[in-house]
């Protein structure tokens, strides 16, 4: 995959601003996901919980400064649902 899109890049061929902004919108997508879990695992209303807290809307706030980008993680998410779901191994599955 990475040579996949390393050759096009090198030729010039892809846009690599696009590329990175693509990547860094999945990260903090699923660091925004990593820390919903958290927040949800925390202890409320302690210090840790509070940083997560305060983490987690930085980190929407960069989320939404991603326009349609944002959508490419969206997407992702859907198609991983429905393959765990039409595989049989998604949650609740036996």
């Amino acid at each position: 995959m990475a040579a996949a899109l390393a050759v096009p890049a090198a030729f010039g061929a892809a846009d690599l601003d696009l590329m990175m902004r693509a990547t860094a919108t999945c990260l903090a997508a699923v660091t925004l996901a990593g820390l919903a879990a958290a927040l949800v695992l925390l202890p409320r209303r302690t210090p840790l919980w509070w940083g997560g807290l305060a983490s987690a809307l930085l980190t929407a706030g960069v989320l939404a400064f991603s326009g349609w980008l944002l959508l490419i993680p969206v997407v992702l998410a859907g198609a991983s649902g429905g393959f765990l779901t039409l595989r049989g191994t998604g949650r609740g599955a036996r």
